[in-house]
C-alpha cells in the first residue's frame, strides 16, 4: 500500500472513530456502485449523513476539503441516491459532510 493509501485509510478510521464516539451508528464504508464511492454513510436520530473524507499531511496543495469538486459532489450525489434507493429503511433527514483530517491535525468537525 503506497504511502498516500496508507494516509488515507487510517484517516478513513480516525473519521469513523470519530463518528462513533459523537453517537453515529457506522452503517456502511467505502460504499461503491457505478455511480461512485462514499468513505463513510453513517446514521444518527434518524439523519442519513454521507461522509466524503479527506485526509493531508500537508495544506501544500490547499485544504484537504478543496478535492471535493463539483465533479466530486456529484458523484457523491448519485451514489447517495443509488443507496437510497434500495434502502428499506426511511429518514428523517440526509446530510452530506466533508471531513478534513491532517495528520497532526483535525478540523471542521460540525456534526
Amino acid at each position: 500500500m503506497t504511502n498516500k493509501k496508507t494516509i488515507g485509510a487510517a484517516g478513513e478510521e480516525l473519521a469513523a472513530e470519530i463518528l462513533k464516539a459523537r453517537g453515529y451508528y457506522i452503517l456502511r464504508r467505502n460504499f461503491s456502485c457505478p455511480y461512485g464511492e462514499i468513505d463513510i454513510i453513517a446514521v444518527k436520530d434518524m439523519v442519513l449523513c454521507f461522509v466524503e473524507v479527506k485526509t493531508r499531511s500537508s495544506f501544500r496543495y490547499g485544504e484537504p476539503s478543496e478535492a471535493v469538486d463539483f465533479k466530486k459532489q456529484r458523484h457523491i450525489r448519485n451514489a447517495a441516491r443509488y443507496f437510497l434507493s434500495y434502502s428499506k429503511k426511511k429518514y428523517e433527514k440526509v446530510d452530506f459532510q466533508v471531513m478534513e483530517i491532517a495528520v497532526n491535525h483535525i478540523k471542521r468537525l460540525e456534526f
